[in-house]
């Protein structure tokens, strides 16, 4: 008899008060195993026990085009010809070795099958893009990756994602996918270095930087203008009159939150006021709400606030509302950038920076395959403007009331 419980529970920082556990009893026969379950909401999982037959595992064996030519009585060079549709070979030796495939249940390795296909033939497509992308917990990115790889499967290619934590590892990703002969590569919200740049262009695979630009690097850019962004924050705040205005930026290491910045501060500077305070996030929820606890724990405090991304507006949300009492928009106003889902919440209606997504990611598709397909063609520019998005967190200029 084995005996074991998973756990479920809250991350750090949410209540711990919300859990789910199951727990249930094995015998040594699969066919008398029982599973009693109680269910409560949860936030996420912390472990899965997963058990198998020890048998089960010694009879699962990788199924291999050895396998499959033996089965058909052919050679391994004619189980590879039968899955190539341009290859030759007769139609009766393909039958054979298609029926032995399908009784064994043999799939080629696709993958593999491109890479060699894209060595051997340096002209021939190995029909896979890199996605590498940072920040992949936020709901931006997130969506943006999820519709940016349906838009490239439609074309026709297939995808290799790769999650870094940070710029240093975006270099050893795109070392690892230029090892699978990728055709062209996309990184989202994070640079590479001049050597890499260098690397990816000497071998012809064109890179697009979403979200992100590099003049000085032979790469392609779709990116929204974070300059305009910032300065449309600023306008809308100002006529709304206020005057102890802060900012909270993503990562001072950061090209986009930095552009964000200059926009916004060169606005208020031009209207004769100063950034009254700056805090310091790193893009997500809870880094927002730790900002927001220092802003407003302060005797005098901000009567608005404009932060580099929705989600650490959100973290700023909770923490106004529910740990200091504070009403949004009376005692402040609030505004984010990217305009995620969530800040058209009925219980957030946070005031945003709309970034065209669904435009941006069709014009970077656009790009990529053009490059793939072309080669020779010069890596390209393209911004686009954000729009501002004014929901309930924010108090409306005079003249707009």
């Amino acid at each position: 008899m084995l005996h074991a419980h998973a756990s479920y529970g809250a991350p750090s920082g949410v209540s711990s008060g919300i859990l789910e556990r199951n727990e249930f009893s094995l015998n040594s026969d699969p066919a008398e195993w029982t599973f009693q379950i109680v269910r409560r909401p949860l936030f996420c999982i912390k472990f899965i026990y997963t058990f198998v037959r020890p048998e089960t595992l010694m009879d699962r064996k990788a199924i291999t085009s050895y396998d499959v030519a033996r089965l058909a009585g052919v050679s391994q060079s004619a189980v590879s010809r039968a899955f190539s549709p341009e290859a030759s070979i007769s139609e009766a030796t393909r039958a054979r070795v298609m029926n032995a495939a399908r009784e064994l249940g043999y799939q080629p390795n696709a993958i593999a099958r491109s890479m060699s296909s894209a060595r051997n033939e340096p002209q021939q497509k190995s029909g896979m893009v890199g996605l590498i992308v940072t920040r992949m917990q936020d709901p931006f990115f997130a969506n943006t990756v999820a519709e940016l790889s349906r838009n490239i499967q439609a074309k026709g290619w297939q995808i290799l994602l790769f999650t870094v934590e940070s710029q240093e590892e975006v270099d050893a990703a795109l070392t690892t996918l230029m090892r699978y002969k990728i055709d062209g590569v996309v990184i989202l919200s994070a640079i590479l270095s001049g050597r890499m740049a260098a690397a990816c262009h000497a071998s012809g695979i064109p890179v697009i930087l979403y979200n992100r630009s590099a003049a000085e690097l032979p790469v392609s850019s779709v990116q929204i203008e974070n300059r305009e962004g910032g300065r449309l924050a600023a306008d809308f705040l100002i006529e709304g009159g206020h005057e102890r205005i802060a900012f909270v930026a993503g990562d001072d290491a950061d090209s986009t939150s930095r552009l964000r910045e200059e926009g916004f501060v060169e606005r208020l500077v031009t209207a004769g006021k100063k950034l009254f305070l700056r805090e310091t996030g790193d893009y997500t929820f809870v880094s927002g709400r730790e900002a927001g606890l220092r802003l407003f724990s302060r005797q005098e405090r901000p009567d608005a606030v404009f932060c580099a991304s929705d989600v650490m507006s959100l973290g700023v949300l909770h923490t106004a509302r529910h740990e200091l009492n504070l009403d949004v928009p009376r005692d402040f106003s609030l505004i984010g950038f990217d305009d995620i889902p969530a800040a058209d919440w009925p219980g957030h209606q946070l005031t945003s920076i709309r970034q065209p997504v669904h435009r941006m990611i069709r014009e970077a598709t656009d790009i990529l395959i053009e490059m793939m397909e072309n080669p020779d063609r010069s890596p390209r520019t393209r911004r686009f403007s954000g729009t501002l998005i004014v929901r309930g967190s924010c108090r409306l200029p005079a003249k707009a009331v």
